[in-house]
């Protein structure tokens, strides 16, 4: 036989136990029917029909002769069961006398209780599970026969069949609970939802949810009386409305998106944002949705592009109308410096070559500008050539060692390999390794700074390493801001230098990131892929 213990705790059998709903409900007459027929037919003065949990057994129904029923215990613990055996083999028990059976001897219905004979028969579900029994018991010992278990086996399938069918019942309230549940809680949704929610169907409102109302400024009611859909677009943009949806019912997309320009009621415009889908309603084709208003979206977009372009018309008057001019000051110092003018004195010199270098940091600080400008239009163009960044390194190394000498910094160049082989732009990679390396230089107060260039499995990598005072970590995300410059401002930057390096770095399929220490320098990291995106 199975051990009891593992059968009854089986999860499967303790979910459909459950599911009859009947563990912890009252008597019943149709059950009590069944206990009392038992005990006649059986002749014996006590029959139960019982259903057993994995920690108790429960009694339906209880016919005992000279013992009351209500004056019985409503259930008893596993301890003193008997049926607990039928469930856990699914078959018949017959014991003609507890005393001499070993599985039952000890039970406490015996020792302290009087039982001598027990028949039960499993209430076996059509799946299979052993819910219970069906039992006839007897104060002394008796010899049951094949007939008596027979009889008690028809009256057990009555028992089960009346137990399916509360445990279908059951089932079939419970979905029907849980489906109104759930229509309650969708209903709540759509009513209380700040989006508009619509079924539409031969062009005409069916169902509007009162965030829709609201989106248009129209009663509900007014809405569901049949009016037609184009009422609600712009005149101007109805034509192209009609024609969207007469390809929409022919089937052209299961599902659509479409922002348009809508009425109110006041006349007054409304930009919404419509996603809807194709379904069937009451046998009939429809189209549900969900409409939003983007009417604050679209005039943050106007404004955003206003802004863009009064931001790109300054940045090209910046480049066009003082570019030229600067450059012409700078000419014209050149000349005086080359004294095509004249002799100048040491005091006249000094003034022009500061002069000169102003003019010189004003046009950088334009071209910054210009250059910021294009890449935030997405206007910057990148060249496609063999580049040897090998040799590209090499050339801006041996062009920034002036400006080493005159900060007394110690330059070191160290090449894993030659060449170094990609595609990309020339130009762009100068620079982007030209303020890297500057920068290095400008703010290491004098100590050394190491240039690496070495292969990856994808492309090359640059690293500039300086020993300056390095960045702070709260700092560190900023120094790729436009216009942030770190420190007293009493640099030379432009605080555009690292941002236009970055997005350099990247129209050009590659990356620049940075590391630091306070105290101990910057280390900055431009990837170079083998080819551009």
């Amino acid at each position: 036989m199975a051990d009891p213990a593992e059968v009854l705790r089986d999860p499967t059998r303790l979910a459909a136990l459950r599911e009859t709903e009947l563990l912890d409900s009252g008597p019943e007459e149709a059950f009590d029917r069944l206990t009392r027929l038992a005990a006649r037919l059986l002749g014996s003065p006590a029959a139960l029909l019982s259903l057993v949990s994995d920690d108790r057994q429960v009694f339906m129904s209880v016919a005992a002769h000279g013992n009351p029923a209500e004056l019985l215990p409503r259930e008893i613990p596993l301890t003193h069961s008997f049926c607990k055996h039928a469930v856990a083999s699914g078959e018949p028990l017959v014991i003609a006398d507890a005393r001499a059976d070993p599985r039952v001897r000890d039970n406490p219905a015996v020792t302290q209780g009087g039982l001598r004979a027990y028949l039960g028969v499993p209430l076996v579900t059509r799946g299979g599970l052993a819910l219970g029994t069906l039992c006839v018991t007897e104060q002394a010992p008796r010899a049951w026969t094949q007939g008596d278990v027979e009889a008690l086996g028809d009256l057990a399938q009555v028992a089960v069949a009346e137990i399916e069918r509360r445990r279908v019942e059951a089932q079939a309230r419970r979905s029907e609970e849980t489906l109104l549940a759930a229509e309650e809680m969708f209903r709540g949704m759509v009513e209380q939802s700040l989006a508009g929610i619509y079924v539409v169907q031969d062009d005409r409102f069916t169902y509007v949810n009162p965030g829709f109302a609201e989106i248009f400024g129209y009663p509900r009611e007014e809405l569901m009386a049949g009016m037609h859909v184009l009422e609600l677009v712009a005149p101007e943009a109805r034509t192209g409305a009609a024609a969207s949806l007469t390809r929409r019912q022919q089937g052209e997309a299961p599902s659509f998106r479409t922002t348009f320009r809508g009425r109110r009621a006041d006349g007054s415009a409304v930009h919404v944002e419509a996603h809807a889908s194709r379904a069937e309603v009451d046998g009939q084709p429809a189209m549900i949705g969900v409409l939003l208003d983007v009417s604050e979206r679209v005039r943050a977009e106007a404004e955003r592009e206003a802004a863009t372009a009064a931001r790109d018309r300054f940045y090209a008057m910046v480049s066009h109308e003082l570019r030229t001019p600067i450059s012409a000051i700078m000419l014209y110092h050149e000349l005086l410096l080359t004294e095509v003018y004249g002799p100048l004195d040491a005091a006249q010199r000094e003034a022009m070559e500061r002069a000169q270098r102003s003019a010189a940091h004003l046009l950088e600080l334009i071209n910054d500008l210009l250059d910021l400008s294009k890449l935030q239009a997405g206007k910057m163009e990148a060249r496609v050539e063999e580049v040897d960044v090998a040799e590209l390194v090499e050339s801006v190394f041996l062009g920034v060692a002036p400006l080493a000498r005159e900060h007394g910094c110690e330059l070191a160049l160290r090449m894993a390999r030659r060449p170094l082989p990609i595609v990309g732009d020339a130009r762009r990679i100068r620079q982007i390794v030209l303020n890297l390396l500057s920068n290095a230089v400008k703010f290491g107060e004098g100590r050394p700074v190491e240039v690496r260039a070495s292969a990856t499995t994808r492309g090359v990598v640059v690293e500039v390493r300086d020993h300056g005072p390095g960045i702070a970590p709260a700092d560190l995300p900023r120094i790729f801001e436009d216009f942030v410059q770190l420190g007293d401002g009493g640099n030379e930057g432009t605080g555009l230098g690292l941002p236009i390096a970055r997005r350099l770095a990247e129209l050009l399929g590659g990356g620049l990131e940075a590391e630091s220490e306070p105290g101990d320098g910057s280390t900055f990291r431009l990837f170079l892929p083998d080819s551009p995106a």
